[in-house]
């Protein structure tokens, strides 16, 4: 489980109100390895565990094998636990940065810190390059994605930095 030091009902909203913003957007991110049930599922799923619950809830929900095709665009069998596992952490995790640094914009505080929310088996160096290194806020908030998704530019700073990133935002500590 991660360690997100603000998921509060406050934090939440944000995230919530993030959340629709992208999916109002006409082209919100989804995962390839979802089914057509898993994408009309997903949004439902994603919803409540940012009003009520975590990466674990998120898991839990998107783990019924209906949800993921069945093989991967290399032919590589899915495991739908797995999958359920790695979409959760990613997207659970995307959701608190962007919650958060549109709260920490709200209340006026320009820096942030990146720090490891959950021990990670094999750290990528994508990610440990910005482990304990303070950000603006607004870079971190306009780096939604950008590193990976809709386009990808591996230059621009998104925290989570991808898949199974581990890393995630806080206040700078004094």
């Amino acid at each position: 489980m991660f360690n997100f030091e603000e998921l509060d009902s406050t934090t939440r909203q944000y995230m919530l109100s993030e959340f629709h913003a992208e999916e109002a957007s006409g082209n919100p991110y989804r995962s390839s390895l979802l089914s057509p049930t898993g994408l009309t599922a997903f949004p439902k799923a994603m919803e409540e565990a940012l009003l009520h619950g975590n990466e674990g809830t998120l898991a839990n929900a998107l783990s019924d094998s209906v949800y993921w095709h069945p093989f991967d665009q290399s032919g590589k069998r899915v495991n739908p636990a797995s999958a359920a596992e790695r979409l959760a952490l990613t997207e659970f995790n995307t959701w608190y940065v962007r919650g958060l640094a549109r709260r920490l914009m709200e209340e006026d505080v320009q820096y942030c810190e990146v720090y490891r929310a959950a021990p990670a088996w094999k750290p990528r160096q994508e990610c440990l390059e910005h482990e304990g290194a303070t950000y603006a806020v607004r870079e971190i908030y306009e780096g939604h994605r950008a590193r990976y998704w809709p386009q990808g530019d591996p230059k621009v700073l998104s925290i989570p930095a991808g898949p199974y990133c581990h890393h995630s935002i806080r206040r700078v500590r004094s």
